[in-house]
């Protein structure tokens, strides 16, 4: 527990020095009661391990083309509009291919009753389907049904 507290204690300060951490390292070591130790120096006398420390991180540098961050905000703010819009475009497709779809299988189911099937001509007079034209609309039917259901 204690030796946790230690290694976190000499990390920290690490990281919070790094340029002591650099110029000198971190040594760890073990006392007789067994004990591990951190130091910036290592032990006069005792079998001491260097410990690898990382380079501190440079400060966030302008990206190559030289935007600044207010340019790079507008930017990806535009790229999420743009992803918005097309989810929504998306959205409205399928949206528009399941009325679509229940439109066509409405169809079908109409046109696989055994009653008679009529459609209104221009002057509002029902003309009925013979079996040939029955047959034609179920196939277009079934087709629109397979382009639009994801079944």
């Amino acid at each position: 527990m204690v030796d946790r507290r230690w290694r976190a204690v000499a990390l920290s300060a690490a990281m919070v020095f790094p340029g002591l951490a650099a110029a000198d390292g971190i040594y760890k070591w073990t006392d007789d009661q067994g004990r591990v130790h951190f130091s910036g120096t290592p032990p006069a006398g005792r079998k001491a391990t260097r410990m690898e420390t990382a380079e501190p991180a440079a400060p966030p540098s302008q990206s190559s083309s030289g935007s600044t961050w207010q340019q790079q905000l507008q930017i990806s703010n535009e790229k999420r509009q743009l992803a918005r819009e097309k989810d929504q475009e998306a959205a409205k497709r399928q949206q528009e291919n399941y009325q679509r779809c229940l439109s066509a299988r409405n169809t079908l189911d109409t046109l696989n009753r055994e009653r008679p099937v009529y459609r209104v001509n221009a002057q509002g007079e029902r003309e009925y389907y013979d079996d040939s034209q029955r047959q034609a609309a179920r196939d277009n039917a079934m087709q629109r049904v397979a382009q639009y259901c994801n079944n």
